[in-house]
């Protein structure tokens, strides 16, 4: 992605009859990467199905002995979409052979080679879903009809889609650090600003974002979202201009100053002596 080779996370929807299936590419597993994969799907297809049936409980829940309990954001998702869910028993590959099958021909058919030249993920997601039509005009491997053919009739089953689409955000009271930043996942850090030090602060978070609110709700900066195991830092040093003013003696030691180009951040010249000449 923009010449950076990225480990992402993909989620894979198939639909057994006509052996269709549609799959969406996130930085991660979270609640919010899979409810903004479905509602993509959704839209795309047209429809909701009226049963999900989870292979991995993954961000969407936890299985406490054989109880899964949803993430918040997920049980209003599907309260909003109005459909039915179920969670496959651990270790029962025989109630997810259709699935199994589907993320493995993902794999070496979307995804092998790696795929170069992504620039944005959400333009690459578009793009996979138009894929599907590629694979729907094969015949289907046991009924011999296309299987664009069959998945009209899984298509002719779905719920309608809700008159508003669902916003796939969840929000939260984080506490900033002395530096005005706050921390998500536990490793990966946003700035907010400095006058937020020790503060607790309104946070938006979506699959591809962070969006940092102010206190009557509009936003004060938005991140690009990061993921991954490896400590990161998000700054937008535009929230310290304020404070830079009232302050200008700190201009030499701040972010911004590192950014700015090098007309700005080169000291001042001395003045040239000029030459004596002989009388």
């Amino acid at each position: 992605m923009n010449g950076v080779c990225r480990r992402m996370k993909y989620l894979t929807v198939s639909f057994p009859y006509s052996n269709d299936g549609f799959t969406q590419v996130f930085g991660g597993e979270t609640a919010e990467c899979v409810c903004q994969g479905l509602r993509n799907i959704f839209e795309y297809i047209g429809g909701v199905p009226p049963l999900l049936i989870f292979d991995n409980a993954t961000g969407v829940g936890k299985r406490v002995g054989s109880q899964v309990h949803e993430t918040e954001l997920f049980r209003r998702f599907r309260a909003h979409y109005g459909c039915r869910v179920k969670f496959c028993n651990p270790y029962a590959g025989y109630e997810k052979g259709n699935v199994e099958r589907k993320v493995g021909y993902v794999r070496a058919n979307l995804f092998v080679p790696v795929p170069r030249r992504v620039k944005d993920f959400h333009v690459y997601n578009r793009e996979l879903l138009k894929r599907h039509d590629v694979k729907a005009q094969e015949t289907h491997y046991k009924k011999g009809v296309r299987i664009a053919a069959l998945f009209e009739e899984d298509r002719a089953a779905l719920r309608s889609l809700p008159r508003k689409a669902f916003t796939v955000c969840r929000y939260e009271w984080l506490k900033a650090d002395g530096y005005g930043k706050i921390c998500l996942d536990g490793k990966h850090y946003y700035s907010t600003r400095p006058e937020n030090s020790h503060q607790k602060v309104l946070v938006g978070i979506y699959a591809d974002k962070v969006d940092v609110l102010r206190d009557d709700g509009t936003v004060l900066v938005s991140h690009e979202r990061r993921f991954g195991p490896e400590r990161t830092d998000s700054n937008d040093y535009r929230t310290t201009l304020y404070t830079l003013m009232k302050n200008s003696g700190s201009w030499e030691n701040s972010g911004i100053r590192r950014q700015a180009p090098a007309l700005l951040t080169a000291g001042p010249t001395q003045p040239q002596k000029a030459a004596p000449h002989a009388c």
